[in-house]
C-alpha cells in the first residue's frame, strides 16, 4: 500500500467524526436562522436563511477536515498506540530504508493488522454540541413569540383623500383574517375586502373614512347589517365566518365577496389487501392489514379498528365484535395506519369471516369528522370434503367429476402404455383398470342416446345371507331388471301393456332420437368403446388403443353429420300495392307539428323562466320572487354568490344592458334543460313545389 492510500485509509473515520461533530454543533443554529427569516418575511426568507447556514458550516467542515493528514496521523499513532515505539513515520517511508529500519516497518505493520482505523477518529463535541442546541432552541422559540410581519399590510388609501369638508369616504382598508386553530394555518392580513377563508374563521374589519362619519356599517347582500365601532381613527367589526357571503360597505359602492371554505371529510384509502374480500390460504398465521388516511388539515393520530368475527353454521350464526386502537405514522395530513392480525387469537375457524374496519376522524373543532373505511373480510374457505372409508370407501361428499372424452381417454392410455416397462405390473394394472373405469362411463353415456339401459348401482352386502330372489315373469325378465312389467298375476285381456309384457320389451320412451344412419354409426362406436374397456380392464391398454381409435373416429363423424342447417328467418312484409305508386294522392297526408311542451302551474322553474323570459326585454324583473327561490333551492346553482351578484346588479340598475344579458345566462344553467324536439321542416322551394304539383 502507498503512502497516500495509507493515509487516507486510516483518517478517513477522523474526517466523518468531525463533518459530523460541525453539522450537529450548526444544524441548530441554521434552524434557528430559517425561523428567524420566516418570522421576518416569509417562506423564501427562511429557505434562503436555511440554505446559507448550511453552506457555511459544510465550509468549516471541509476545512476542519484538512489537517487530517501526514503529520496527524503520525502524531495519533505515537499517541495513542505505544507498541509504535514512537516509529510510526516508517509506516509511509517507501524508499531509502536501511535493513533495521526495514525490519522495524514490518513489525509495526504487523501490529496494525488486529487494529482499526476507528481508534484514531475525534470523540463527539458533546458539550459544545449541546450548547449549540440550547441557544438555537432559544433563538427559534424567541422567533416564535415575537409578532410577525408576515402578511400584515399598512392601511392603504383606497382613493384620492377627499377634501375635509366633503362626505365622508373610505381611503384605507383592512382585512385580517385567523383561521380555527385545528386548521394548523397562520393568521393574514390584506388590504383586500375580498377573500377566502376557511370555515369558522375570524374577520376582522378595519376602515379608516375622511372625514370622519357620524356611523359605518357592513351591509349584507341578504339583507343583515352590522355595525362599525369607532377606535381612534378606525372603525371596525368582528365576525365569524359561516356561510360564504356578499356585502357592501355602507350599502353603497362595489359588492365584495368572501368564501368559505368548508373541512372536507378524510379520505381512507386501504392499501393492504388490495382486494376487500380475502381467501385464507393453508398455514395462514396472520392478516396484515395497512390503510392510507388523508385529510385538508390533518387527522388524529389514533385510530379505533372494528373487528367483527362470525362463528357457526346456517342460521346459528353469532357475531363477536371487538376494538382495538392503532397509531399512525407520518405527517399530520397523510397518516398511514397498520396493524397485524393474528388469526388464532381471534378464534377463527373454518367456514367463517373475519370483518375489519377502520374508524377515524380529523382535528375539526368543535365537531370532527368520523368516517369509516370499506369492510374488509377475511374468509376461511369451508372443508370441501374427505373421501370416506371402510364400507362407505365407495361414497364421496364432493360433486363427481365431469366425463372424460374419448380423445382424453387415448391420451391416457398411450401415456399408460409408453411408462409399462417403468410401472410395476400392479401399478400398471390399476391405472389401466382406472382408465377402463372412464372408458365405462363414456360408453354409457353414449349408449343412452341409442336406449341401453343403464343397471342400478350395486348394493353392498350387509351380511352374509343370501339376496332374495326376484320374481321372474312368463316373459323371462324379473321384477328387478329395470323395466316396467305391470304387477303379477293381474292381466287384462286385450291390454296392451299386458300384450307388451307378453310378447314384446319395453323401454323409455328417450331411448334414441338420432336418424337410423347416425343410430348405426354411434352403435358401432358404443360397440367399439366396449372393446376398449375390456382390455383397459384387464391391463392391455395396447390392445385397446386400436378399438378407442375406431370409436374416436365414428364419433366424430356422428358430429359432422348431426349438423343441422337452418335457412334465415325474419319479418315479413306486406306485399306492396303496385296500383299506389306514383299516384299523387295525398289523401290522408299531413304535416303536424310538435306543440311545446306546456309548463305546469306547480313547476319548479316557474319562476326562473318567468324572469329569463322578462330579462329579453326592458320590462319589470320579478327579482324578489327570484331571490326567494334561490334561498329555497340552493343546491340548483353551482355557484350562488354569483347569481345572487348578478341579480343585485340588475336590482340597482334595471336598465343595465350588459347585467341583464349576465343574469339571464346564469338563469338559463339554473333551468332544467327542455326536451329536444324535431325541428320543423323547411318550406317548398320552387323546384319542391313543381315536383310535388307534377305528381297530382
Amino acid at each position: 500500500m502507498s503512502a497516500d492510500a495509507f493515509i487516507a485509509t486510516w483518517s478517513r473515520p477522523a474526517r466523518i467524526r468531525s463533518t459530523a461533530n460541525a453539522f450537529a454543533i450548526g444544524l441548530p443554529l441554521a434552524i434557528a436562522a430559517a425561523a428567524l427569516g420566516w418570522r421576518a418575511s416569509g417562506t423564501t426568507a427562511a429557505l434562503a436563511g436555511f440554505t446559507a447556514a448550511l453552506i457555511v458550516i459544510a465550509g468549516i467542515a471541509a476545512i476542519r477536515t484538512r489537517h487530517f493528514g501526514r503529520r496527524w496521523l503520525i502524531r495519533q499513532l505515537d499517541t495513542t498506540r505505544p507498541d509504535m515505539e514512537d516509529s510510526a513515520e516508517l509506516l509511509l517511508a517507501d524508499t531509502g530504508l536501511n535493513p533495521l529500519q526495514r525490519l522495524q516497518q514490518a513489525r509495526l505493520h504487523a501490529r496494525l493488522e488486529i487494529a482499526t482505523a476507528a481508534a484514531l477518529r475525534p470523540a463527539w463535541a458533546t458539550h459544545a454540541i449541546t450548547a449549540a442546541w440550547m441557544i438555537g432552541a432559544a433563538i427559534t422559540a424567541l422567533a416564535f413569540l415575537l409578532p410577525s410581519t408576515v402578511g400584515t399590510a399598512p392601511l392603504l388609501p383606497t382613493a384620492a383623500a377627499p377634501t375635509p369638508s366633503g362626505p365622508p369616504h373610505l381611503v384605507s382598508q383592512q382585512l385580517r383574517i385567523v383561521p380555527p386553530a385545528y386548521t394548523g394555518l397562520p393568521p393574514r392580513t390584506a388590504n383586500r375586502l375580498d377573500a377566502r377563508a376557511p370555515t369558522g374563521s375570524r374577520l376582522t374589519w378595519t376602515l379608516r373614512y375622511a372625514p370622519q362619519p357620524s356611523d359605518a356599517e357592513l351591509v349584507l347582500i341578504a339583507g343583515q347589517r352590522l355595525a362599525l365601532t369607532r377606535s381612534g381613527d378606525d372603525w371596525g367589526t368582528t365576525r365569524m365566518l359561516g356561510a360564504s357571503m356578499l356585502y357592501r360597505i355602507d350599502g353603497t359602492g362595489p359588492l365584495h365577496r368572501i368564501d368559505s371554505i368548508p373541512d372536507t371529510p378524510p379520505v381512507v384509502k386501504v392499501i393492504d389487501p388490495e382486494r376487500t374480500l380475502t381467501l385464507m390460504t393453508r398455514g395462514q398465521q396472520r392478516w396484515t392489514l395497512a390503510f392510507q388516511v388523508t385529510d385538508d388539515h390533518g387527522v388524529t393520530p389514533a385510530a379505533r379498528l372494528r373487528l367483527i368475527v362470525t362463528s357457526g353454521e346456517g342460521e346459528n350464526i353469532s357475531f363477536a365484535e371487538s376494538s382495538s386502537v392503532l397509531t399512525g405514522s407520518g405527517e399530520t395530513r397523510l397518516k398511514t395506519f397498520r396493524t397485524s392480525l393474528d388469526i388464532a387469537a381471534l378464534g377463527l375457524t373454518a367456514g367463517n369471516d373475519i370483518v375489519a374496519q377502520l374508524i377515524v376522524s380529523d382535528n375539526r373543532t368543535p365537531a370532527a369528522h368520523v368516517v369509516r373505511s370499506a369492510s374488509l373480510i377475511l374468509r376461511w374457505p369451508p372443508d370441501l370434503g374427505k373421501e370416506a372409508g371402510g364400507m362407505d370407501g365407495m361414497v364421496k361428499t364432493v360433486l363427481p367429476a365431469y366425463f372424460r372424452s374419448q380423445r382424453q381417454v387415448i391420451i391416457d392410455a398411450e401415456a399408460l402404455q409408453a411408462q409399462r416397462r417403468k410401472l410395476p405390473a400392479a401399478t400398471f394394472s390399476a391405472r389401466s383398470d382406472s382408465i377402463g373405469v372412464d372408458q365405462n362411463a363414456l360408453r354409457r353415456r353414449y349408449g343412452q342416446l341409442l336406449g341401453d339401459e343403464n343397471s342400478e348401482a350395486p348394493v353392498l352386502p350387509t351380511s352374509d345371507a343370501e339376496p332374495p330372489k326376484a320374481e321372474t315373469f312368463e316373459s323371462g325378465h324379473t321384477a328387478a331388471d329395470g323395466h316396467d312389467h305391470g304387477p303379477p298375476n293381474q292381466k287384462v285381456f286385450g291390454n296392451p301393456m299386458d300384450v307388451l309384457a307378453d310378447y314384446g320389451h319395453a323401454h323409455d320412451e328417450s331411448a334414441s332420437l338420432l336418424d337410423p344412419a347416425s343410430a348405426k354409426l354411434l352403435r358401432e362406436a358404443v360397440d367399439a368403446m366396449w372393446q376398449s374397456e375390456l382390455h383397459l380392464r384387464q391391463g392391455a391398454p395396447d390392445k385397446a388403443l386400436p378399438f378407442a381409435y375406431v370409436a374416436l373416429r365414428l364419433v366424430k363423424k356422428i358430429q359432422q353429420a348431426e349438423r343441422i342447417y337452418l335457412s334465415r328467418t325474419g319479418t315479413e312484409l306486406p306485399p306492396i300495392d303496385l296500383t299506389r305508386r306514383l299516384g299523387g294522392d295525398r289523401k290522408g297526408l299531413g304535416t303536424p307539428s310538435l306543440a311545446p311542451t306546456p309548463r305546469l302551474a306547480g313547476d319548479i322553474d316557474a319562476i326562473p323562466a318567468a324572469a329569463w323570459r322578462a330579462l329579453a326585454g326592458p320590462g319589470q324583473v320579478p327579482l324578489d320572487a327570484l331571490q326567494d327561490w334561490i334561498a329555497a333551492n340552493p343546491a340548483r346553482t353551482a355557484d350562488p354568490l354569483s347569481l345572487a351578484a348578478a341579480i343585485d346588479a340588475v336590482a340597482r340598475d334595471p336598465g343595465c344592458t350588459a347585467c341583464r344579458r349576465t343574469l339571464r345566462g346564469q338563469l338559463w344553467a339554473v333551468m332544467t334543460p327542455p326536451p329536444a324536439t324535431v325541428p320543423r321542416r323547411s318550406a317548398y322551394d320552387a323546384i319542391s313545389r313543381r315536383y310535388l304539383d307534377a305528381l297530382r
